[in-house]
């Protein structure tokens, strides 16, 4: 099953002057992330604008991803700062179906297969419908030309997309022209929650229940993920990291170690990077 990742750098300011680079953490965590879905699920792939895909071809990281790389870009009438995870559903637009959608910060430590085999999409976990993050859909400030789906149900719990599979060409389609629609038809606003997660996993299963479709989660809801051991994702740790230098050394070296124990080529090269020099083992 191929898989693929994204990088899209304008949110972080990026661009202006082309400067790109990944902190160590999150390098690590890729390459590890890379190297496991390659052993257990298939050939990965990265989309990367031209800021990122230079800090990967500088450093000769366009080759862990066995697909290679495709320098992609995002419309200039989304916003970065509302719509930071924009690059995903551009590059998914891309990308042929079936695939896997991952993440950079979410490592996949087992075989999909058998759990994908008969369905038509899937993600990590579903999630509550809280008012403070999803918030009634009339409340945000859309053009007037704008209209809501008349097919949609507003009831349905959103969908956790760190890992999000799709089978078919069609449905990837239908929900990233919706989903951009929607970017693209929101006046100024300074949220840079509500909408994102809008436009990235509320509209997901709203259009596949309109589509009569099914969408599978491998956890009820995020503390179902205390639970399993297929799925690591690091999402809000990644704060602990900016501020724990004790910590991230400590995640970044056992990222090290295991790739040095299961995945000796990724971590060969992982090894020869400047970032990752004071964590060889």
């Amino acid at each position: 099953m191929n898989g693929f990742y994204s990088i899209w750098t304008k949110p972080a300011g990026a661009g202006k002057d082309g400067g790109f680079a990944l902190q160590d953490y999150e390098l690590a965590c890729l390459m590890l992330s890379v190297a496991s879905y390659e052993n257990y699920n298939g050939r990965t792939k990265l989309y990367a604008d031209k800021a990122s895909g230079a800090f990967f071809m500088d450093r000769g990281l366009d080759r862990i991803f066995s697909r290679g790389m495709e320098i992609f870009s995002v419309p200039d009438d989304i916003d970065p700062k509302v719509f930071w995870a924009a690059g995903k559903l551009c590059a998914l637009k891309l990308e042929d179906m079936p695939s896997v959608m991952i993440d950079t910060d979410l490592i996949i430590w087992n075989s999909l297969g058998r759990h994908l085999r008969d369905k038509s999409i899937a993600v990590i976990h579903r999630e509550e419908l809280n008012p403070a993050i999803y918030p009634d859909p009339g409340s945000f400030p859309m053009n007037e030309s704008y209209r809501y789906p008349g097919d949609w149900d507003f009831k349905i719990r959103p969908a956790n997309t760190a890992m999000l599979y799709i089978r078919d060409n069609d449905f990837r389609d239908y929900y990233v022209r919706e989903s951009l629609r929607f970017m693209q038809n929101i006046r100024h606003t300074d949220d840079n929650l509500c909408p994102m997660v809008f436009a990235e996993q509320r509209i997901l299963p709203m259009c596949a229940a309109a589509r009569g479709l099914s969408v599978h989660s491998f956890c009820p809801d995020m503390e179902g993920l205390r639970e399993q051991n297929t799925f690591t994702h690091l999402w809000g740790h990644k704060n602990v990291f900016k501020y724990n230098m004790d910590e991230r050394r400590g995640f970044v070296r056992r990222c090290m170690e295991r790739m040095k124990r299961e995945f000796p080529d990724m971590y060969e090269t992982a090894a020869s990077l400047e970032e990752l020099k004071d964590a060889v083992v």
